[in-house]
């Protein structure tokens, strides 16, 4: 379902002037009839409507932008709203969580410590009663043997005596450290509990400061949140308005684009017209003489009426001699002059004739017809064989490695999806950010392949519109065709030395222009190829003196050449339509390669176009298999994935699959660097820049392809897939890079 913005694209970027609308039928008349000043108003009328189309698709994609903007910022707030109401939500329960320790801290400290200071109490207690128990029972047996035993041993009890008192006095110094000791404890005790009910205010005037502060960023979020919800109204009204405007174009948009694509062929038919036309010298010149012949027939007829006049003058009156003398030289004079400009009327015709004559004879396709009489193009060549696809694939990466002017290294498995794409399409897409060999993998692949007569490189240009920039055109003054290096290389893959050879035409920078513009012809040629011999249309009808290879107008479409298109995507080139992309073989290439030595293969023989295809259908009948099976899995799994967010295909994929998969395979590849590599380039593609997408639809998606793949390849990981889909996701949430 085309968006808004496509619509609108369309209908801004192919605005057709009233005026020149109502110029069209008058231009369908001869081109006598249209002068030169009107043509020059007409193309400068076209150019002013273009610029303020250019302008108007401008502002709308500003309007646009700033609509995206103001949607992705009122959800980065709805994101930190949230985000906030979390982390507030995290900080209550922290604090709920401290306050219940503090609490037990606090009930720890009534109990806990008094109850350890009076364990403590009682024990010296104790031991105290203990020492005075054993002290009375030494004073009564002291007793006893003082009055059993001599005086002596009075000097011995006193003595111990005095010690026991040192002992008792110590004691009772103990005690009153011990009673200190409980007064410290109970004061420390009362310290703690003041600094813990301190501590419970502070921190409830701690959670009161943040709840209100909490309160105070809600509030204004609430309000940020109702003033982008404004703008959000603001811009659904633009977009009602920039609605009523599209409806303001009149009915349906696609007829009103069909009736402006019609209006535009048109033109560009009349464009091709004047393009036709000779050259603007060669025209003045050609008026000059026309007009030079006109004033000297009307002289002519003016000299033979008064000639006539004359003579009957002469005949009805009677003259006098001298009169008719006079005459007579008038008539003699006039005839002379009568003479001289019928001899230069003749000298005129004759150069006419000799012009007409040199152009007829002259070659419409100058270049080709020196190609025809080359004897090293006209020789029949067959090259070499092929043992085995992995063995060819190894040897075009050692030979591209081992350049003698400078080394190319590629992986091996691109090598592989390189060569399986040669057999899927005809046409290559080869993306991938600049400097990372989009360019030079065709080249180099196609040199190792079959020599460097193989390789042509057309460099595209932002001007490009149509077929003509493409092929060339013919000058129908000049009887001749402005051959483009394109047509030159087409023409060139037909000759015998090149027939069996595999050849390949890069367009560098594909999409500069508009592919779908100036390649509409050979996207429907390469589609309908696979049913039989098709021919380019280069001429409105058959000419003279074409190239030997020519069938009657059209040029014959080689089936040894393939198309590859080199992309970058920046500000400066066009995006490609689906349909492109899913007609042709897409490949993605990484930022650097790994390098390696490679093996010396010796001189280079090129490869036969026959061998190779022979190859590729072997390849397909060995591995049917395999794609039966890649067909069945995609089927049964993955179509209803990716259903879900509109994506799907038809036959052409799976045409593709069972030629593209088992040349994976034979080339020495699995089936899941084949598998993901389709399900990558062709459906995942599809995802990218798609609006209405979340990102954790896509990690959804990842995850279950993950899945479905364990039951379909136990061994390996969908790696291309998986990140380009968690790119995307990245992209989305606005954390993509490096």
């Amino acid at each position: 379902v085309r968006s808004i913005k496509d619509v609108e694209s369309e209908l801004i970027k192919s605005p057709i002037p009233e005026d020149i609308v109502k110029e069209i039928p008058e231009m369908e008349t001869s081109q006598d009839d249209i002068s030169e000043g009107k043509l020059l108003s007409l193309m400068d009328d076209l150019r002013k409507q273009k610029r303020e189309a250019e302008f108007t698709n401008e502002r709308l994609e500003d309007r646009e932008q700033e609509l995206k903007r103001s949607e992705q910022k009122l959800r980065e707030i709805q994101s930190e709203t949230e985000g906030r109401e979390t982390n507030l939500r995290f900080r209550e329960t922290r604090l709920a969580e401290e306050e219940a320790d503090l609490e037990t801290k606090r009930v720890a400290a009534r109990e806990g410590f008094l109850d350890e200071r009076r364990a403590s109490t009682k024990e010296i207690v104790g031991r105290i009663d203990a020492l005075l128990t054993d002290a009375e029972t030494w004073g009564a047996e002291a007793r006893v043997r003082a009055l059993k035993e001599n005086a002596a041993r009075e000097e011995i009890f006193a003595a111990q005596l005095i010690a026991l008192n040192e002992e008792r006095e110590l004691l009772r110094k103990h005690e009153v450290g011990v009673r200190a000791s409980e007064e410290r404890a109970r004061s420390e005790a009362d310290f703690l509990k003041e600094k813990e009910m301190i501590a419970e205010s502070i921190a409830q005037r701690r959670i009161d400061d943040h709840k209100k502060a909490a309160e105070v960023e809600i509030e204004e979020l609430e309000s940020r949140l109702a003033i982008e919800r404004e703008k959000g109204e603001a811009k659904d009204q633009i977009l009602r308005e920039l609605r009523n405007k599209i409806a303001s174009f009149g009915g349906d948009p696609e007829s009103q684009q069909r009736r402006i694509d019609d209006l535009a062929e048109r033109l560009r038919v009349k464009e091709d017209e004047l393009a036709r036309r000779p050259p603007e010298e060669e025209i003045v010149n050609l008026r000059q003489l026309a007009r030079r012949v006109d004033e000297a027939e009307n002289a002519a007829k003016n000299w033979q009426t008064l000639y006539d006049q004359t003579n009957s003058q002469l005949r009805r009156n009677l003259v006098s001699v001298g009169e008719q003398e006079v005459l007579r030289d008038e008539r003699d004079a006039l005839e002379a002059q009568k003479k001289t400009l019928q001899e230069a009327l003749a000298q005129h015709k004759s150069d006419w004739e000799e012009l007409q004559s040199q152009a007829n004879s002259s070659r419409p396709f100058p270049t080709c017809s020196e190609y025809d009489d080359d004897p090293k193009l006209t020789i029949n060549q067959r090259w070499r064989d092929i043992d085995s696809l992995a063995e060819l694939a190894e040897e075009i990466r050692d030979r591209m490695a081992s350049n003698a002017a400078s080394s190319f290294y590629y992986s091996a498995s691109d090598v592989r999806i390189f060569l399986a794409g040669l057999s899927a399409s005809r046409l290559h897409l080869l993306q991938g950010i600049s400097g990372t060999g989009k360019t030079s993998l065709p080249r180099e692949f196609f040199k190792a392949l079959a020599g460097n007569e193989a390789v042509e490189i057309v460099e595209v240009q932002a001007g490009w519109r149509d077929k003509d920039d493409l092929f060339g055109f013919y000058n129908a003054f000049q009887k001749q065709f402005a051959e483009s290096e394109f047509t030159k290389a087409l023409y060139r893959a037909l000759l015998p030395a090149n027939a069996d050879r595999p050849m390949v035409i890069v367009l560098d920078e594909m999409n500069l222009a508009h592919p779908e513009q100036y390649f509409s012809v050979m996207l429907s040629l390469l589609e309908n190829s696979t049913a039989g011999n098709v021919a380019i249309p280069l001429l409105a009808s058959e000419v003279p003196n074409l190239p030997k290879q020519f069938e009657g107008s059209k040029l014959p479409l080689a089936r040894n050449v393939w198309f590859v298109g080199t992309a970058n995507h920046d500000e400066t080139t066009v995006a490609f339509a689906d349909k492109t992309y899913d007609r042709a073989h897409v490949q993605t290439l990484p930022s650097q390669y790994a390098s390696f030595q490679p093996t010396n293969r010796g001189n280079l023989e090129p490869v036969s176009y026959d061998a190779l295809e022979r190859a590729f259908v072997m390849a397909s009948k060995t591995h049917a298999r395999e794609a039966k099976k890649t067909k069945e899995f995609l089927q049964s799994t993955v179509r209803g994935e990716f259903e879900e967010f509109g994506v799907g295909w038809g036959n052409r994929l799976e045409r593709q699959i069972d030629r593209f998969i088992p040349v994976v395979l034979a080339s020495g590849g699995g089936i899941t660097e084949a598998v993901d590599h389709l399900i990558a380039t062709k459906l995942v593609r599809k995802l990218e820049n798609r609006f209405g997408i979340r990102p954790e639809q896509l990690e959804d998606l990842a995850e279950a392809i993950q899945i479905h793949w364990a039951k379909f390849e136990d061994s390996s990981t969908p790696a291309k897939t998986l990140s380009a889909l968690q790119n995307e996701a990245k992209k989305l949430r606005g954390t993509f890079g490096p």
